[in-house]
């Protein structure tokens, strides 16, 4: 079965590990040239629900700043709205799966991967510690794009 992809990091590029998201969608698109298609973006917004619903796959690449510095984690998401979320120009990964589903009639599959950075103060190089995770970030996207 063949899927249509979307690789979508998001962050601000100018707070150091928060342009992580950024840093590997650069990366992916350089490596995974026509089999995925990428976005980058300073944060999530309802408009980005649209693009969403035209895929079959989605994967939210983030920094995180809770967690061992350099540390990846991937993880699977639900299509739900979240506890509480108020529905802003910001949202969370699972609300936009959740709004693409419930404006458009499709949700894709979606997964986040997360590096856990080490400084987020006004720069715009990665931190060493982030810099070394890219390749993770790289391989777990080429995980989610094997074949079950």
């Amino acid at each position: 079965m063949s899927y249509n992809t979307l690789v979508l990091g998001y962050g601000n590029p100018l707070r150091g590990d928060d342009g992580v998201g950024w840093q590997a969608a650069i990366l992916v698109a350089k490596a995974l040239e026509g089999q995925v298609d990428v976005l980058a973006r300073h944060q999530l917004t309802p408009e980005l629900a649209e693009t969403l619903s035209e895929v079959d796959r989605v994967i939210f690449i983030d920094a995180a700043c809770e967690g061992t510095p350099g540390q990846v984690c991937c993880r699977p998401l639900a299509c739900q709205w979240s506890e509480g979320q108020s529905f802003t120009h910001h949202v969370a990964p699972a609300d936009l799966l959740a709004t693409a589903g419930a404006l458009y009639g499709h949700a894709p599959a979606g997964y986040l991967i997360t590096v856990n950075g080490d400084s987020f103060g006004y720069t715009e190089a990665l931190s060493s510690v982030v810099t070394d995770a890219l390749p993770e970030v790289l391989e777990q996207v080429r995980q989610i794009l094997q074949p079950a």
